[in-house]
């Protein structure tokens, strides 16, 4: 037999081995998309864990062709481990925006990292106390009002970004996640808290090497009967950027001057709602609010951190301001409108679709 007739038959058996190698619960792809990392195993993947996926693409109208093809995954031994699935603008993420998560991800047993931010979430489903396994849960800039009463099944959690959602409430489940070392809780509608929250072993003052804090609660209302570990926190008042989501700023509790602790705590001098429409084409509109007369800057930056244009660059009294960005000249993309004045700094991010 010559060298070309066998590899020809090396190959012929060792694909007819790998395609019986997976189990019935799996299935084999011979061809892998570039967003798509194998740590350890072969090309065979849960079957569940693929449900999942599609049931999430066809839930929400992606346009995906494959189940593999939604934002970055990370498998291990056939079961997905990591699953980056936010509304960043870019390849990392999905391609347009997530509303609603399905039942079906309960089946994501193995997964450890779960990354959902910039969508429109507004839910989590009660199968959402199934993925025991995880450890990092990033779910901010989405429209959160809760999150599942029994979060503590979820026990290996380290990270927990819950950052600029509508969460009025928590529950006290919560306090039993004793593996949690990262809590960020910011600009969200917090007017109480569990009265066990100060049990966790959470550092409630400092920060990591990279400068980000292992707790954050600013931009909430919690003006009466704060517990003393949260009142106390040198991160009371302390969010983080909604540019790079890199930086801390400072975001004051809304209190109208209520007295906590022997000191004053301010309202935010400066409000805006939601975008709307966002995703756009080509005008989106949105309303600021200033409760002094100061100076105001409306700028707009795309997704590399460069000034694309300036809305209002100008004084203005206090009140009720209705804005819009024509965005007719600029290609599609994500965006993020900057308010400043002398004292706050906001972001907002929006999608032009063209």
């Amino acid at each position: 037999m010559n060298d070309r007739k066998y590899f020809i038959l090396a190959f012929t058996l060792i694909t007819r081995f790998v395609f019986s190698q997976c189990d019935s619960a799996f299935t084999y792809f011979d061809s892998i998309p570039g967003n798509v990392n194998i740590l350890v195993g072969d090309s065979c993947f849960y079957d569940q864990d693929l449900e999942a996926l599609n049931d999430l693409i066809s839930l929400n109208e992606l346009q995906y062709d494959s189940a593999l093809e939604l934002g970055t995954q990370t498998w291990f031994n056939g079961r997905l481990k990591i699953l980056v699935a936010g509304n960043y603008g870019n390849s990392t993420g999905v391609n347009d925006t997530i509303y609603t998560l399905p039942e079906s991800i309960g089946s994501w047993t193995s997964l450890s990292g779960l990354y959902l931010e910039w969508n429109r979430i507004s839910l989590l489903p009660d199968s959402f106390n199934m993925l025991t396994e995880l450890r990092s849960l990033y779910i901010s800039n989405n429209i959160l009002r809760s999150i599942i009463e029994d979060i503590d099944s979820l026990s290996h959690l380290t990270y927990l970004d819950l950052g600029y959602n509508e969460i009025d409430s928590l529950p006290s489940s919560l306090c039993s996640l004793n593996e949690l070392q990262y809590l960020w809780l910011f600009n969200n509608n917090l007017t109480t808290l569990p009265d066990c929250i100060c049990s966790m072993s959470i550092d409630w003052s400092s920060d990591d090497s990279a400068w980000f804090p292992y707790f954050a609660i600013g931009g909430n209302r919690l003006c009466e009967n704060v517990p003393d570990c949260i009142a106390n926190s040198e991160n009371f008042n302390v969010s983080l950027d909604q540019f790079y989501y890199s930086f801390q700023i400072e975001s004051q509790q809304e209190c109208d001057n209520v007295m906590i602790d022997g000191s004053i705590i301010f309202p935010s001098r400066l409000k805006i709602n939601m975008p709307y429409p966002n995703p756009f084409n080509p005008t989106t509109n949105f309303e600021v609010r200033l409760l002094k007369n100061e100076e105001l800057t409306i700028t707009v930056y795309d997704i590399k951190g460069l000034l694309v244009d300036i809305i209002f660059d100008s004084h203005a009294s206090e009140g009720l301001y209705k804005f819009n960005w024509n965005a007719s000249e600029f290609s599609s993309g994500v965006y993020f409108i900057e308010l400043k004045t002398l004292r706050d700094r906001l972001f907002k991010k929006v999608i032009l679709t063209k």
